[in-house]
């Protein structure tokens, strides 16, 4: 059976949703990070991804990290219904994974840590200010794409949705004001009340 290791509070949250959305059995192993003597510097755990990280697969011994290439992985090999049935639906799928942990995450994940995760004592109003106007201008090709498309799949709510969706879900968690981006704001809505997504929130609790 697929074997997901990392909590569901950090990146392994994003495969937890894949396979709910998709209906793929798996078996969840919670390892620390981020903490005094975290599992994911351990020896055993090193074996499975040597830069410490989370999260990690495997799938009847196929061992995978990196959260965006493990989704891609899942969702074609075990044909969920997101995967796209062409292959420019493929490459969309793609497209807007890279942008999104190439041009937005890093941006969102800094001004998360500036706004939210730090001690007040330790924030940095400068870094948090320079975060946010790099994300919000990636926020604007977002709004201005699904001002012209329903869906980051066009058609429907595919693969390329959930590899945005999986990222910027972390927005909710900051309760970041998305009053300027409104179709954006209602895709997210959407997308975060779909059945996979409560259900693997639920692992988060």
């Amino acid at each position: 059976m697929l074997k997901i290791y990392g909590q569901a509070r950090s990146r392994a949250f994003r495969v937890l949703w894949l396979c709910k959305e998709s209906g793929i059995a798996f078996e969840h192993v919670p390892v620390t990070i981020h903490v005094p003597g975290a599992q994911a510097k351990e020896d055993w755990y090193l074996k499975l991804n040597p830069n410490a990280r989370i999260p990690t697969i495997d799938d009847d011994g196929f061992i995978m990290w990196e959260s965006a290439a493990i989704n891609l992985y899942l969702a074609r090999k075990y044909k969920s219904p997101l995967w796209p049935a062409t292959v420019q639906g493929e490459g969309r799928a793609m497209q807007w994974g890279f942008f999104i942990a190439n041009d937005f995450e890093k941006p969102m994940v800094t001004l998360f840590q500036q706004t939210v995760m730090l001690p007040p004592e330790k924030r940095d109003a400068a870094v948090a200010k320079a975060a946010e106007a790099e994300m919000v201008s990636k926020l604007q090709v977002l709004e201005n794409y699904l001002a012209e498309h329903k869906y980051f799949g066009v058609d429907r709510w595919d693969m390329a949705d959930f590899m945005v969706a999986s990222v910027v879900f972390t927005l909710t968690g900051m309760k970041y004001d998305l009053t300027k981006y409104p179709k954006f704001a209602a895709w997210l809505k959407a997308g975060t009340e779909r059945a996979g997504c409560v259900e693997a929130v639920k692992l988060r609790a």
